[in-house]
This record gives structure tokens, sequence and C-alpha cells, in this order.
């Protein structure tokens, strides 16, 4: 499998590329679609050749391009645990930013619980999607058997506040029961788990 970061303006973007298929984790700013078509083109990538995109949470630096990206044919994976997330995202972004709003319509609804055959079955990756609430309650991450874990905007296990300590150790003790070794965060570089 072939991990990219695309990432710009101090977020991690992820493709990965599996069997012909290509997953865009996370996705951008509202409006700042001309940075992320110039970053994939800089990594040897083109918008036209990425077939799904999913966010870890639907915050504005991670879920605001997503209507723009389904517009040019990617197709958007989203999580029941996700659903609230994805309507409150608009109290988030300035009016003047470019968001178009989320259709959910045509999205493909998963659960979290049913991710792993999904995976296997249209991207082939070995690997489930997991609940992570701690930064936010709609937080997912996708633990890959290969012991990488695509987590987004989880505090690190060393940072947690008092507010978000008893949800976000929890997620970060079910990664590390999920035998993940590596953390591909969306601020920050890769590292070990903690």
């Amino acid at each position: 499998m072939n991990i990219v970061n695309v990432g710009y303006d101090s977020t991690n973007y992820y493709v990965l590329e599996q069997s012909g298929k290509r997953l865009l984790i996370d996705v951008g700013f509202p409006g700042t679609l001309p940075k992320l078509t110039a970053e994939l083109k800089r990594k040897g990538l083109a918008l036209a050749g990425l077939n799904y995109l999913c966010v870890t949470h639907y915050h504005p630096d991670h879920a605001g391009l997503v209507q723009e990206l389904k517009n040019k044919g990617l197709k958007h994976l989203v999580f029941e645990e996700q659903l609230a997330g994805v309507l409150l995202q608009k109290n988030y972004i300035k009016p003047d930013s470019g968001y178009i709003d989320i259709r959910l319509v045509d999205s493909l609804k998963l659960s979290t619980t049913g991710s792993r055959g999904w995976l296997l079955k249209n991207l082939g990756l070995a690997g489930e999607f997991v609940s992570t609430p701690g930064h936010s309650p709609d937080s997912v991450s996708l633990v890959l058997d290969s012991g990488q874990a695509f987590t987004g905007d989880l505090t690190p296990a060393a940072m947690l506040t008092n507010g978000e300590t008893e949800l976000a150790q929890h997620s970060w003790d079910q990664l590390r029961a999920l035998k993940v070794r590596m953390i591909y965060p969306g601020h920050g570089p890769t590292r070990p788990i903690s």
C-alpha cells in the first residue's frame, strides 16, 4: 500500500492507494480546492484519480471540501457516528468561505462495525474504521491491520485536558488494543503511538 501526505496549511491529508483504488482521508478547508489539486499534482497524483473520500471528523479544516470533491466525482464515506457532526459543521464556518453544504443523499452511509468488510471488498485494505471520540464526538480513525492509524485530531495522550481525558483515553486504549504502532495525525508528523 502506498501512503502519500497531500496536506497544506498545517493540516495533513492522506491518500491511500491499494489495488488501483485511492482513498483520500480528510480534505481541507472550504475554498482551498486549488491548493489540494496543486499538492496532489506536486506528489504525482491527480484529483481525477481519487475514488473515495472520508473525514476523521467534521471540522472545517478536515471536511470543508467534502461537497466540492463529491461534485468532482469522489464517493463520500460517512459513518453513523458522524451524521450529527455533518449538520453541525456549518456552525463553525465563516459565511464568506465558499463552503458548499454537504448533501448526504448520495453519500455512502456506513457503520464502523461493518467497515472491515466494506474496506476489503471495495479498496482491498485490511483494516477497519473505529469510533474514537475525544477531540469531537464524531471522530473516527482508520486502523489498518499493518499497525497504522489515521487519527485526525484525536488529542495525544500526553496532552489530554480534564474535559476530554476520559473519552480520549478510552479511544487511545482502543487503538493500542488493536495493535496500532504508528499514528498518522491530522496535524504534526507521523509518529509511534505513545
